[in-house]
């Protein structure tokens, strides 16, 4: 009986493994005490009798888990959640065997249910699992536990533990803008990160300087393992440094671990910068074939196909414009340090030689993010960025939903944040034209930056050739009486950002010989911008930091929401 249940075939064949890796198999759950064991041992400690025998009257319970699994897998369901029932079932057989619950089927419901008491007890008493975490294995394991006691409702209904609500906690104004500054600091670091390892410096260097964007450089010497002054080390250490890296750069190859390390730094850069730009997730993206590109402009985006000869292939990806370039250079830097026989877009090492499906840790660019100081951004968090950046730009959550390749009921029931900033402005724009008692004395939203109530009275210092006061034109609220400055950096950095709108203008203006000895209304609008800025600037030191901030921000190309498409259209023509 023994040998029979020692030769039950409970592994997975349609599960992949990596090169080093044990394949999944369930025998280790007829053990008591199996369960705890790792995977990787379980097969010798069984041979060597350190789980005494297979108990039989589990026996039937994990044939029928096996079958399931099996079953789900053969049916089309995903590898990772196979995984996944693996991995929780074997912490019920673990769990059960360290206080001695039963794990026969025909004791397997209050086993399962003494089970959810003690995931109930770590969320209130032991707070090492949250609510949701805890849910969920119940789910994972009670699906298995249906399947083995032929029940129509789910267990996991019996039990106290329930799904955490998920409903959307919206954003104040503070948080949403911190949260995109955040993004765009962690944008510019990828970035940094992408210029500072060319090829000449993957090649040469052992030790790689990052300049960064922001201020300062990072210093890295085979991630943190750095060496001690010249100094104070003994000469026969400094010789061999000196060995190694004249070996290091004489050998053009990527069997050393720091090139390696550098390599997947850049690759996972690039994976990420790849990611926010095409609103893939992350296992489509580390899929992504390398191929031919093809690239055909649609509006200000390409639609990215494989290069085939007389005919256009299947779409691939969308691109925004300003991203081809970036994204050419790296396929150049990839082409010189892969080899064909690799066919995927990014191409990261392994460790121990893992297989595939293993998930990125993105450990290298935490590692940057850390001696930086900027926030690390997950992927996900990079997408949904993305997506509700194009659902505000738009405000049309077809297009939004298009773009991000979803259905429009899961852009907003997934992926939207509500944003209170937006929700303020909406519901007092619905009053202000809606309440009589409201509409004739409100403040209102200027078009330049500001507050007005809607009625344009010219100021007696605006000079003949300045713009008039009117409601149509930003600029003719600089000269208007009811115009009113709001005392916040955003409102300063608006004033910053239309300057700088107005400072373009000008260049793309070539006056007449008449018009070049009188000053144009651009400049009295440009002047009257600046004056703002130092009356900011000059009134205290928390304005005085509003504006330096602002125009740090404009400088490095940062644009206030109300003005950045009029700036990068100009821009964009004056390239």
């Amino acid at each position: 009986m023994h040998e029979d249940l020692q030769h039950l075939d409970l592994t997975f064949p349609s599960i992949p493994v990596g090169e080093k890796e044990t394949p999944l198999d369930l025998k280790r759950l007829i053990y008591k005490g199996g369960a705890s064991i790792r995977v990787d041992r379980a097969d010798q400690a069984i041979r060597d009798g350190l789980v005494g025998a297979p108990l039989a009257d589990r026996t039937d319970l994990v044939r029928l888990v096996h079958e399931c699994i099996n079953g789900d897998l053969a049916g089309g369901g995903s590898v990772a959640t196979a995984r996944k029932q693996i991995s929780e079932i074997a912490l019920f057989f673990s769990w059960a065997d360290t206080i001695g619950a039963p794990l026969r089927i025909s004791e397997l419901e209050r086993t399962y249910i003494g089970w959810s008491e003690h995931l109930l007890e770590r969320i209130k008493v032991i707070k090492d699992l949250n609510q949701q975490s805890a849910y969920t294995k119940a789910q994972v394991v009670g699906r298995l536990i249906d399947f083995v006691l032929g029940r129509a409702k789910p267990i996991v209904r019996a039990t106290r533990l329930r799904c955490p609500y998920k409903g959307k906690t919206p954003q104040g104004a503070k948080s949403d803008k911190q949260n995109l500054q955040a993004t765009f600091a962690f944008g510019r670091l990828l970035q940094d990160v992408c210029d500072a390892t060319s090829l000449s410096v993957v090649w040469t260097a052992r030790q790689i300087t990052i300049p960064l964007q922001q201020g300062g450089q990072i210093d890295l010497n085979r991630f943190g393992r750095g060496l001690l002054p010249e100094s104070k080390r003994h000469p026969s250490s400094i010789r061999e440094s000196n060995r190694l890296a004249t070996a290091y750069e004489t050998d053009r190859s990527l069997n050393h671990r720091f090139r390696r390390e550098l390599v997947n730094l850049r690759i996972q850069a690039e994976l990420l910068m790849f990611i926010g730009q095409t609103g893939m997730n992350l296992a489509q993206a580390t899929k992504v074939p390398f191929r031919r590109f093809s690239y055909s402009s649609d509006i200000d985006s390409y639609k990215v196909r494989e290069y085939k000869p007389r005919r256009k292939g299947e779409v691939l990806f969308e691109i925004f414009s300003e991203y081809r370039g970036h994204f050419e250079r790296y396929l150049e830097w990839r082409r010189e340090l892969f080899d064909d026989t690799d066919g995927r877009l990014f191409p990261l090492f392994r460790k121990n030689e893992a297989r595939e499906d293993v998930k990125t840790r993105f450990r290298y660019i935490k590692a940057v993010c850390e001696k930086s100081g900027v926030t690390w951004t997950a992927p996900s968090l990079l997408r949904g960025t993305r997506v509700n950046w194009l659902l505000r730009r738009s405000g049309d959550p077809d297009v939004t939903a298009e773009m991000a390749q979803h259905h429009k009921r899961t852009l907003l029931e997934v992926y939207e944040i509500p944003s209170q900033q937006r929700a303020v402005s909406e519901i007092m724009r619905f009053h202000l034209h809606n309440d009589p008692a409201l509409s004739s004395q409100a403040l209102l939203l200027a078009v330049a930056p500001g507050e007005c109530d809607g009625t344009p009275v010219t100021s007696a210092s605006k000079p003949r050739a300045a713009p008039e006061a009117d409601c149509l034109r930003p600029s003719g609220c600089l000269w208007c009486e009811h115009h009113r400055d709001i005392d916040s950096l955003d409102y300063v950095w608006s004033l910053a950002s239309f300057r700088h709108l107005k400072i373009l203008e000008l260049s793309q203006i070539f006056p007449t010989m008449k018009e070049s000895k009188s000053i144009s209304p651009v400049e009295y609008a440009i002047q009257r911008l600046s004056e703002k800025l130092c009356w900011f600037r000059e009134s205290n030191t928390k304005r005085r930091e509003w504006v330096e901030e602002s125009l740090m921000r404009v400088e490095e190309g940062d644009y206030h929401d109300q003005w950045s498409y009029l700036i990068e259209a100009i821009e964009g023509t004056s390239i």
